[in-house]
């Protein structure tokens, strides 16, 4: 099997961007960081890699969450950043990027975590 064949996953990348923003009422404008509307790489041949024992479940406030290790594997040449976010194409889960790493010029490989509301247990 070749790695393109392990791609059975396609994800979304935003790169997070730098703007200035007043908060209103006369005050100046100071910087504040967001993502884009429309993806930066959309549709990206990916492989979501979770670890059956990296998972745990949390009780936190209102509800039990479900915590994971994910390995993130994308093709190389693929422009992804620290911070930025991924989009699950399939599930519409959401992930901030952690440091990127390029394997011997083969592949990149990203740890992700979990952001935004999660699904009770």
């Amino acid at each position: 099997m070749s790695f393109n064949g392990l791609l059975d996953h396609t994800c979304d990348i935003y790169h997070i961007r730098k703007v200035d923003k007043s908060p209103g009422y006369g005050l100046p404008s100071s910087p504040a960081f967001e993502y884009p509307e429309e993806p930066d790489e959309p549709a990206v041949p990916c492989h979501f890699g979770v670890r059956n024992s990296s998972v745990s479940i949390v009780q936190k406030e209102p509800q039990a969450v479900r915590i994971a290790n994910v390995k993130l594997a994308l093709p190389a040449g693929t422009d992804i950043r620290l911070n930025d976010k991924i989009v699950d194409c399939e599930t519409g889960y959401e992930y901030t990027a952690e440091i990127p790493r390029k394997i011997r010029g083969h592949h990149i490989t990203v740890y992700v975590k979990p952001t935004g509301q999660q699904e009770a247990v």
